[in-house]
């Protein structure tokens, strides 16, 4: 089996390990070390140098995860003081949950419904916690895409983004949309999204354009066989491959076919000479041993995606500090 791809690894399941943490995992990990009281009430924190020298991170990612600290009330920053550990409640867990099982039936007797309810409750955490950054939800349809390329996006914008399944959201639309400020996706996906959610909340439905990247293009062009097969997960995804082979060999055959159609599967890995396969599938493809050559489709989110979303981003969180 020869393998041409430019994508030759697995996308490792450590994603810590393998880039600098971002100013919410700092957050995570201080939050945790302050519950536990590993930081106590009144403790002096490291500096903004200590911190970033110590998480191998600028000093603007550890100012920002000291500035998230202090909004949710868990720190004092005092300039030329420094951060101080705040005191913390100590609450009955059980007591707690019992209030908000009261607090619920009684919205609900009351005659609130359930994206009512979502609503009130959402804004009362936004108005105790004091948080403006955008709350933002990366949708893709398998789970290889939705971490690489969500990585891809949370890195550059530098905000965090939690992950969902489009299976999953398109069975559920209502709770992300009153979890979540703006719901990012892919264009292949945005229509289906969009369709779903209710119509007041279909503007923060973002699509970003996701695209072959150059060293899987320039792999494409050089190789010159009859025929190619063709493997995706998703008819969207076929169809754009297909264009792209066609236009770099107009006078070569493609066999496209989606990756759980494993009859169709051995029948392509027969008839063709090479193969094209998205990262996403690329492992399932492998497992079938093809001795031909495997050109990997590695997507990335183009420029223009990305300056569109940062300015969501921004819009966002100034209506979210306005609002607070």
């Amino acid at each position: 089996m020869k393998d041409t791809g430019v994508m030759t690894d697995p996308v490792p399941h450590d994603r810590n390990a393998q880039r600098a943490l971002r100013a919410h995992e700092i957050v995570h990990i201080l939050e945790q070390q302050i519950r536990s009281g590993a930081y106590r009430s009144g403790m002096r924190l490291p500096t903004v140098r200590e911190l970033a020298e110590q998480y191998h991170v600028n000093k603007n990612t550890a100012a920002r995860a000291y500035q998230i600290l202090e909004q949710r009330g868990l720190i004092d920053v005092s300039r030329g003081r420094g951060a101080f550990v705040c005191a913390i409640m100590e609450y009955d867990r059980s007591t707690l949950q019992q209030q908000v099982e009261r607090f619920v039936q009684t919205a609900r007797h009351s005659g609130l419904s359930r994206s009512q309810l979502m609503d009130l409750i959402h804004n009362a955490v936004h108005q105790s916690y004091g948080s403006d950054a955008p709350r933002v939800l990366f949708v893709e349809c398998n789970r290889r895409d939705v971490e690489t390329l969500g990585d891809e996006i949370e890195s550059i914008a530098d905000v965090p983004m939690d992950r969902a399944l489009l299976d999953d959201v398109l069975r559920d639309p209502v709770t992300p949309v009153h979890r979540y400020d703006l719901i990012v996706t892919t264009f292949q996906h945005l229509g289906q999204i969009r369709q779903a959610v209710p119509s007041s909340a279909r503007q923060r439905v973002i699509g970003v354009l996701a695209t072959p990247s150059h060293e899987s293009l320039l792999a494409l062009a050089r190789l010159h066989v009859p025929t190619f097969g063709l493997v995706c997960d998703s008819p969207g995804t076929v169809e754009s491959l297909t264009h792209i082979i066609r236009t770099y060999h107009p006078n070569s055959a493609v066999i496209p076919v989606l990756i759980d159609n494993r009859t169709r599967l051995h029948d392509m890995i027969e008839q063709a000479d090479a193969i094209v396969v998205t990262r996403s599938c690329r492992e399932r493809l492998l497992a079938l041993n093809p001795a031909l050559p495997i050109i990997t489709v590695v997507f990335t989110i183009d420029q223009q995606s990305i300056d569109f979303l940062r300015r969501r981003l921004e819009e966002t969180a100034q209506m979210n500090a306005m609002q607070g």
